[in-house]
Formats: structure tokens, C-alpha cells, sequence
């Protein structure tokens, strides 16, 4: 977990950095999207279907200013260019998406690494909330289930299931959300966290409300 840490605390490093943009790859030693990989398949195996402007921290430094996919299913970054799908093949610490560029404020951060609780380090994993005394992450798993169909016979299909894990200290918690099981890591400021879901009706079932009690915790004295 100390290596998490780390790891993390590296790339909120780097993005605050005036380190030198590095430039994509020559796509010729990328692999290339194959369109055909999924052949069959109903649904999606992406967070999102469509192209997202965003920035790359890998290994060798930040990638920004670029068009994204992420393949939750097997767990890929693809970049466009020249409008064709390439796999980013460097070491991927974390990757932050504009869904409204040209606005930055509203910002999604993947990352990977995390390790507790059945989550694998090559997993990408939302960070909701991702600094702080209480942060909150969602893992997106991209499933292929079967079923039968009359007149067409067994239809494979990508079925999605998000899980939530809170971390506060050392312990990484597969969570559901919902009060009883959000509590225990709010008790100690439990005041302040009841003040702000009373004046903002907030709800511990929603992910959005979650997220704004989460922060007020941090926030608080």
C-alpha cells in the first residue's frame, strides 16, 4: 500500500510539474485497434465510446494533449491519430480525461496499482475522491455474459459492474453504498459530516452525494 502511495502521490507530482511534454510515439511501433476484436460482442468494452481530450502520465513523463479510449475490458489506452485507434504502449501510471474540454475544471482521473480487496495492479481504477484523509475510488469491470435468444440462439454481451472502495489509512475497503457501511469512516467527525448532509439534503446511497460528504470530512477541522 506504501508503494500505492507513492506511486500516486508521484503522479499529482508530475501534473503540477513543468516537466517537458513528451510526443507520442511513431504509431508504426504502436499495436493498432483491431475493429474486429469484439466482433459479436453487444455493448462496450470502453468507459466511453466516443473520443476524450485528455493527458497520459507514463513512465517516461506526460502525454498531453490528446484524444483517449479506455479499453476497461482489457484494460487498454488507445489514442487517435490521423482519426485510427492506437494502443499506448508505455507504462501507464494515470490518466486524466476533460469530458467538456475546453473545460479542465471538470476533470475524470483513472489510475492504476491498487492491489487490496480483489483488484489486480493492471486494473483501471476511478478516483472519485482521490486525495485526503478519506478517498473514494470506482473500478468499472466489463464482463462478457451469455444468454439465449429465440430465433437467434446464444448472444454474448458486455455487461458492466462498478464497485466502490474507500481508503482511509492503510485500509482499502470494498464498500456499498449506503449509510451504514459509510459511517464507520465518518464517525470521528460525524458533526460536521451530518451538518453538511442536512443543509444540502444529500443522500449516502448517490455517488455524487457521496463524493461532496466525502470531501467536507477532508475539508473539515
Amino acid at each position: 500500500m506504501k508503494k500505492i502511495v507513492i506511486a500516486f502521490i508521484l503522479t499529482l507530482t508530475l501534473q503540477s510539474s513543468q516537466a517537458q511534454l513528451l510526443q507520442l510515439q511513431d504509431p508504426v511501433s504502436s499495436k493498432n485497434f483491431n475493429p474486429d476484436k469484439y466482433a459479436g460482442i453487444r455493448g462496450t468494452p470502453l468507459f466511453q465510446d466516443k473520443w476524450i481530450h485528455g493527458s497520459v502520465i507514463t513512465s517516461k513523463g506526460i502525454y498531453s494533449d490528446l484524444e483517449l479510449k479506455i479499453d476497461l475490458y482489457d484494460n487498454i489506452l488507445f489514442f487517435n491519430k490521423e482519426d485510427a485507434s492506437f494502443e499506448l504502449l508505455d507504462q501507464i501510471y494515470s490518466i486524466k480525461l476533460f469530458p467538456k474540454w475546453p473545460d479542465t475544471v471538470q476533470q475524470l482521473i483513472f489510475m492504476k496499482g491498487l492491489t487490496q480487496n480483489g483488484l489486480k495492479p493492471e486494473q483501471y481504477v476511478q478516483a472519485l475522491v482521490g486525495t485526503g484523509a478519506i478517498q473514494l475510488y470506482r473500478s468499472d469491470i466489463k464482463q462478457v455474459t451469455e444468454m439465449s435468444e429465440i430465433n437467434v440462439g446464444m448472444i454474448k454481451t458486455f455487461a458492466n459492474t462498478s464497485r466502490y472502495y474507500i481508503k482511509k489509512g492503510n485500509e482499502l475497503k470494498l464498500i456499498k453504498l449506503n449509510k451504514d457501511e459509510m459511517m464507520p469512516f465518518l464517525i470521528d467527525k460525524e458533526a460536521a459530516v451530518n451538518a453538511v448532509i442536512e443543509t444540502k439534503r444529500l443522500s449516502l446511497k448517490k455517488e455524487s452525494d457521496i463524493i461532496q460528504v466525502i470531501q467536507a470530512y477532508n475539508n473539515a477541522p
